[in-house]
């Protein structure tokens, strides 16, 4: 992979976080406009449900009413806050030419997944005991 490529991913990976934290700030309460489909065809509240909701008042700086809205809300919103101020840290690294190119690609691999698995632990956690119940 060459920078020019990486840069491409990490814009990308910035878009999306912007994307959630404007969706946040535009939708709050009841009115978000992605219904939870799992709940509305199956009738069970996965640990996802009010995430959404959670993010919005974690925006607004309501830590306790994000809280109650869903106890993961802080921890998954904190991944892609991380996310991005890494992103653009890798991009000044990249540039800066800190680690040669595929250096920084693995070192920011494993510190990405490591923290995916770390925010996202109950949702993976519940997602894996669905699936084991399906089979």
């Amino acid at each position: 992979m060459n920078k020019k490529g990486y840069h491409i991913i990490n814009v990308a990976l910035v878009s999306v976080v912007i994307g959630i934290v404007l969706y946040s700030l535009l939708f709050r309460g009841d009115n978000h406009p992605i219904p939870a489909l799992f709940t509305q065809l199956t009738g069970i509240i996965p640990p996802s449900k009010g995430l959404s909701a959670s993010f919005s008042e974690l925006i607004r700086g309501n830590f306790e009413s994000a809280a109650l809205l869903n106890p993961y809300g802080l921890r998954i919103f904190s991944f892609f806050l991380i996310q991005l101020f890494s992103r653009i840290l890798v991009s000044i690294a990249i540039e800066g030419e800190w680690l040669k190119l595929s250096k920084i690609v693995i070192l920011d691999s494993i510190y990405s997944v490591i923290l995916f698995v770390i925010c996202f632990a109950p949702l993976i956690g519940y997602t894996f005991q669905l699936f084991s119940k399906l089979l």
